[in-house]
């Protein structure tokens, strides 16, 4: 009997210095964990090209209404000349013989000047990477987004030959970046020179 009462207080003695390993196991994986530094999420930039359709042109106007003039008073008949006086004869010469007319100066035709197309999409794009990391500072500091209205004159060899901004938001921030990054675009070859509207859409996402 004696046997099985020290069998009973080894067992007591075990089970508690095993609770107490226990504890300081929770204890340190505590600390451990809340020491550790959490990732912090860092924001993502993106940034958007859409194509615009042709922008709608001012109607004509019409044309200007002609009044027709008030009717002038006739003029009243005037006395009639004295006759005139025969000249004194004088020698007479003979006219030279006429020089031969210069052949007419041939002219060119205007060229046709190029028309605005709607629908066109550029076969080729600089990689949108670059617009990230020239991304105007004073934009990115202030977290602004713009957009930007580009006219494109494309030549029938598919280039961009000219571009011109239309409509900017904010007014100038995005302009020069635009006007660089469109100067690259590529588009099909055609039979003639043709304009086209493009939209850029600058945004930091949050």
């Amino acid at each position: 009997m004696e046997r099985g009462k020290f069998q009973g207080e080894a067992r007591q003695r075990w089970e508690g210095a095993l609770v107490v390993v226990l504890l300081h196991v929770a204890l340190f994986y505590a600390l451990v964990s809340g020491l550790r530094p959490h990732p912090t999420q860092t924001p993502t930039r993106a940034f958007e090209v859409s194509l615009l359709p042709e922008l709608a042109l001012p109607k004509p106007r019409p044309p200007a209404v002609v009044r027709p003039s008030p009717p002038q008073p006739e003029a009243l008949p005037q006395a009639p000349a004295a006759p005139p006086q025969a000249p004194p004869p004088q020698a007479v010469t003979l006219p030279a013989a006429p020089a031969s007319p210069a052949p007419p100066t041939p002219v060119a035709a205007a060229a046709p000047r190029p028309h605005v197309k709607s629908g066109v999409n550029p076969i080729y794009i600089p990689p949108l990477e670059e617009l990230q990391r020239r991304y105007p500072r004073e934009a990115r500091r202030e977290g602004l987004s713009g957009r930007v209205v580009v006219r494109l004159t494309v030549s029938p060899n598919g280039d961009v030959v000219n571009a011109a901004v239309r409509q900017s938001t904010p007014p100038g921030l995005f302009d020069a970046l635009a006007l660089d990054f469109v100067r690259r675009f590529r588009f099909e070859r055609g039979s003639e020179e043709f304009l086209v509207d493009q939209e850029l859409v600058f945004k930091l996402n949050p």
